[in-house]
């Protein structure tokens, strides 16, 4: 039995190997048979040298061709001398093949963008925003990111969002793409990218007062940030801080927002909200202490004198550019200047004397920067005050300044806008101004 089991395993590997070898003798054969077929050969190298500089669907035929050759004939070699028949051809596909299909993909993209760009211009003629950011978006994704064309659709989006911020009634809905964008943009050109159109159709950022294209588009750019965290911010100290950030940013470029009054405006207004502020924990501070000022108290008050004293320079700055503004209103500039008096006489102990120079000389030294600390102003200590003396019964109003009805705010313009981008709202909240005691007799505490 088990003589049997052996000889008839052995005649199963035996006729194993037969098969092995007679499929192999096959395979061998049919290689000879393409090898040997120099017609076909031709006609497949023919039908890629036929199409490979052509169009799109051209060249996607030359690179089936290229790929299908390598396939076919790599492995073909002269039976006597064993040397590939083809190597030349081989090696030559190999080599155009990846320049050939980056080709096509640069081709299917870019007429992908073409038709996104298309419809962005269509919707954006149509004020369809939902539609500018659907196509916007899908641009980015497909696009490299420092190309010239994600600049551009950065800044488009951009500036859609932010006229959708400042419309009346305002559509918030896009504020933090519009921020996203804002800062993506800035990122691109200060990383060196630049631009012919600066956006796309009237979405852009081009001015033809302003010659220097890349300051101006930073300048609106750091100045649309800033408006809409600040308006964001409403009651937020810190979030108006961060927006103070980037108004002051929009002033160090050659653009708009450099002689836009209303952005010292709104600085000035921010210095004085902490000023007050400030203040008012001082008082509260000198009524716990038993109507004494201490070391706190008083390190307190020189400190707000420090930001009154930002609060002057920036609505100095504001009440200048204003009076030189034609475009500005006689109430806008003339309330713009009442409010600085008031304010001038609060740090002051109720002395304007000397504005007029400070208001012509302001401009001849640097803006402060928000992001540095504020100087502490160290004068004579104020008067110990009881608690009636500071009662709001006892203060007086600094005069808000709005911007008159008859200027509204405008968006992001078009192509040439005779007046340059939206205005912050004003915040014109009135503030308090405490009265600065008299300063103390010798020798009391």
């Amino acid at each position: 039995m088990k003589t049997i089991f052996r000889n008839l395993g052995l005649g199963v590997l035996m006729a194993g190997c037969a098969a092995v070898n007679a499929s192999g003798t096959f395979a061998q054969d049919a290689t000879q048979d393409v090898c040997a077929n120099v017609e076909a050969n031709q006609a497949l190298y023919k039908k890629y040298t036929d199409n490979y500089a052509g169009k799109i669907d051209q060249v996607k035929v030359a690179i089936a061709a290229a790929k299908e050759y390598i396939g076919k004939y790599e492995a073909c070699a002269d039976p006597k001398t064993n040397a590939p028949l083809y190597a030349d051809q081989v090696t030559y596909f190999k080599g155009a093949l990846p320049e050939r299909e980056a080709f096509v993909l640069k081709a299917e993209k870019g007429a992908g963008d073409k038709a996104l760009i298309s419809r962005i211009d269509v919707a954006a003629k149509a004020k369809n925003v939902p539609e500018v950011f659907v196509s916007g978006k899908e641009i980015l994704n497909r696009e490299a990111d420092f190309s010239a064309l994600a600049l551009d659709v950065a800044i488009t989006l951009t500036t859609a969002g932010f006229n959708q911020a400042v419309a009346t009634p305002p559509v918030d809905t896009y504020n933090a793409d519009t921020i996203n964008y804002a800062k993506n943009a800035i990122q691109k050109i200060e990383a060196g990218k630049t631009s012919e159109s600066w956006g796309i159709w009237s979405y852009n950022l081009k001015n033809e007062k302003f010659q220097d294209k890349k300051n101006y588009a930073l300048g609106a750019l750091n100045y649309i940030i800033g408006n809409i965290t600040y308006r964001q911010a409403k009651d937020n100290a810190d979030k108006r801080k961060e927006a103070l950030g980037y108004y002051y940013k929009s002033t160090q470029y050659n653009s708009f927002s450099k002689t836009d009054p209303t952005v010292y405006q709104t600085i000035s207004k921010w210095y004085l909200d902490e000023a007050l502020k400030i203040d008012k924990a001082r008082t509260a501070a000198v009524v716990a202490a038993g109507n004494k000022d201490t070391e706190e108290t008083l390190a307190m008050f020189a400190l707000s004198k420090g930001y009154a004293d930002r609060s002057i320079d920036a609505l100095a700055r504001a009440y200048k550019l204003a009076k030189e503004d034609k475009i500005q209103t006689k109430p806008y500039t003339d309330g713009l200047y009442t409010t600085l008096k008031e304010l001038y006489a609060f740090r002051y102990d109720g002395k304007t004397t000397g504005i007029d120079e400070f208001v012509a000389t302001v401009q001849s030294k640097p803006l402060p920067d928000p992001s540095t600390t504020v100087t502490p102003v160290k004068e004579e200590a104020p008067a110990t005050t009881t608690t009636s003396e500071t009662t709001p019964a006892n203060t007086k109003p600094v005069t808000p300044v709005t911007k008159p009805a008859t200027t509204p705010t405008k968006p992001v313009s078009t192509v040439t806008p005779t007046k340059p981008e939206p205005k912050p709202a004003a915040d014109t909240t009135a503030v308090t101004k405490t009265k600065k005691p008299a300063p103390k007799k010798k020798g009391t505490r």
